[in-house]
């Protein structure tokens, strides 16, 4: 198949890499941390800022300081962190000024994760840093996009 496109943004995680065996460990053991249920938590996890997800699911707590502590475990965490069939070589095909990754993920734990699953960090990336609105709200994509347009 052949298409042109102007710009490519992508989701890193489970387009680009995989890294469900740590983001599952990690949330579970916050999780029992804080008697909450593993299951729960880890599931509620996926695809979302973790300042999000710990907001939703222990309002109870002081989201800034248990983001940073969350944060910490997953950067630490590279176990079963993985690139996926094919993604380093085709980022490496593209104009490095064409295409962006758009992640829930901090800066610092992006850059973590590509280095564990051998994927290049990009010059352009819009993380959960650079964003108020997490997934599924359409703020990342709109940042990347304009972010890429501003520069093309």
């Amino acid at each position: 198949m052949i298409f042109s496109a102007k710009a490519i943004l992508f989701d890193m995680d489970g387009v680009l890499m995989d890294s469900t065996p740590s983001v599952e460990r990690v949330w579970r053991t916050w999780a029992v941390k804080h008697g909450l249920d593993p299951e729960h938590i880890a599931d509620q996890a996926h695809g979302r800022r973790s300042i999000e997800t710990i907001r939703a699911v222990a309002p109870e707590l002081d989201a800034e300081k248990e983001n940073l502590k969350v944060e910490q475990m997953e950067i630490d965490d590279k176990e079963g962190v993985t690139a996926l069939p094919g993604a380093a070589e085709l980022l490496a095909h593209l104009p490095a000024d064409k295409f962006a990754i758009v992640t829930s993920a901090t800066r610092p734990l992006a850059v973590a994760r590509l280095g564990y699953a051998g994927i290049p960090v990009p010059r352009y990336m819009i993380t959960a840093d650079d964003v108020a609105n997490g997934k599924p709200s359409p703020e990342p994509f709109l940042k990347g996009a304009a972010l890429l347009e501003a520069i093309s």
